[in-house]
């Protein structure tokens, strides 16, 4: 089950009706769980749908500026190439140590890692990709491509 709540005066319900009857049968499922019983859950602090397109309008900004990342993919990866937000692996016919980017989807990754990871994003780009541009000129940038998205 799951679910998305929201925190009120009155204590967490949830987002939506649905959300709600699952918030209550899981409060329910509480109260009457036997002692030495088990309950696996899972919480995460839904990621902002406005940050996450503000990494792509960032995305956006490095394919427009750069020749060698010029698509928001190629972007995307040197971002998580540069973040260190990569797995090595070992290619299987070669034998070769192989690096496999991570996922940022919103499952993969909560808002507060999010943060993080946006943070270092930018750094790099002011530091490796973009280095003739400012901190206010790249925000300045993104800022443009978001409007441009409303």
């Amino acid at each position: 089950m799951k679910a998305m709540l929201m925190r009120t005066e009155r204590g967490l319900v949830g987002a939506t009706a649905a959300d709600h009857e699952v918030w209550q049968k899981f409060r329910r499922k509480l109260e009457t769980i036997k002692p030495g019983a088990y309950l696996r859950i899972e919480f995460a602090s839904p990621r902002n749908g406005r940050h996450h397109r503000k990494l792509f309008a960032l995305l956006q900004v490095i394919a427009e500026n750069s020749e060698t990342y010029n698509t928001v993919e190629k972007a995307l990866v040197a971002i998580k190439m540069l973040t260190g937000y990569v797995e090595a692996a070992v290619h299987p016919q070669t034998g070769e140590l192989v690096i496999i980017p991570g996922s940022i989807s919103y499952e993969s990754m909560g808002q507060e890692d999010f943060d993080v990871f946006y943070s270092r994003a930018v750094d790099a780009t002011l530091q490796h990709i973009l280095p003739a541009m400012d901190a206010s000129t790249v925000d300045r940038l993104v800022d443009m491509v978001c409007e441009g998205w409303a």
